[in-house]
């Protein structure tokens, strides 16, 4: 008869500290949903996001500019040496297409963060919050029914989709903005940093080469012109070795900041959320207590 008694003591003891931990987690449920403190800063992150993406979109529009440009002036500066004209275009002209995709790869980045911010705009909607409030009642009222009865199991489970429809937006975004922190941004930073002096390096050439156009076409008729000339096919092979250099070490860049927007505006984020959806559907089974 002891024994009985102190096995219902120990029962009750649980069921008190199953009900005490409830209420404490429904409260802070509440609490998150209706402050908004986990929807403001998903929001400064996505901002950030955000402007990393347009900044490097119009980085690599610019970039695809400057390479247009050079590769018109190169072609425009060659001298009369047969067999050297079509070198240029052979070295930008792949290049010149990989910083356009780039620059596609980076408008879907944007739309990809864009499309995230529509779905935190609805998970943030009052509508849902009033919800949540709604869901948590009822678990709470479920509580006071026996372990496993329908009205128990219905309102545990509408509780999970409320809050899975109410957090997972925000939570994904900061997942992803946590990890690109964590170990994407060395390689952003020098990625770009480099593509920037890249486009700088490209510019000075270009700065260069057409002078040296202009000088050349205004001594055509001097008596160092053959002279001219001549030193100038000799420079074309040093020069065409300098944006060859120039032109693979931005590929390799841009193919590291394509490998960084990918993973971080679409690879992570569907990675958390079929993290998330695994994790609901295993609270959402019955019986799993």
């Amino acid at each position: 008869m002891t024994d009985h008694r102190s096995s219902d003591v120990q029962l009750r003891r649980v069921a008190n500290w199953r009900v005490a931990m409830a209420i404490i987690l429904g409260l802070v449920v509440l609490a998150v949903a209706w402050t908004g403190a986990v929807d403001q800063r998903a929001e400064a992150r996505y901002e950030t996001m955000l402007a990393r993406a347009l900044v490097t979109f119009a980085l690599a529009r610019s970039l695809n500019g400057v390479i247009s440009v050079v590769q018109e002036t190169e072609v425009a500066i060659q001298p009369a040496g047969v067999g050297v004209g079509l070198a240029p275009g052979q070295i930008l002209d792949p290049v010149n297409d990989l910083v356009e995709r780039f620059s596609w790869v980076m408008l879907a980045s944007a739309a990809s963060l864009a499309t995230q911010r529509l779905l935190m705009e609805i998970s943030e909607w009052p509508g849902m919050t009033i919800v949540v409030g709604v869901c948590v009642l009822f678990w709470w009222l479920g509580l006071l029914r026996p372990e496993r009865s329908r009205w128990r199991c219905a309102a545990e489970r509408a509780l999970l989709l409320a809050v899975f429809l109410r957090f997972a937006a925000p939570v994904v975004v900061l997942a992803s903005e946590l990890v690109f922190t964590a170990f994407l941004n060395p390689a952003f930073t020098t990625a770009s940093a480099e593509i920037e002096q890249t486009g700088e390096q490209l510019s000075t050439l270009r700065d260069q080469d057409a002078q040296s156009a202009l000088e050349e076409q205004e001594s055509s008729f001097g008596l160092g012109s053959w002279w001219r000339q001549a030193s100038e096919s000799l420079r074309v092979g040093e020069r065409l070795a300098e944006y060859q250099a120039l032109f693979s070490r931005l590929a390799e860049n841009v193919v590291q900041l394509i490998a960084v927007f990918v993973l971080q505006t679409v690879l992570l984020p569907l990675t958390f959320l079929w993290l998330l959806i695994r994790l609901w559907k295993h609270l959402w089974r019955p019986g799993r207590s």
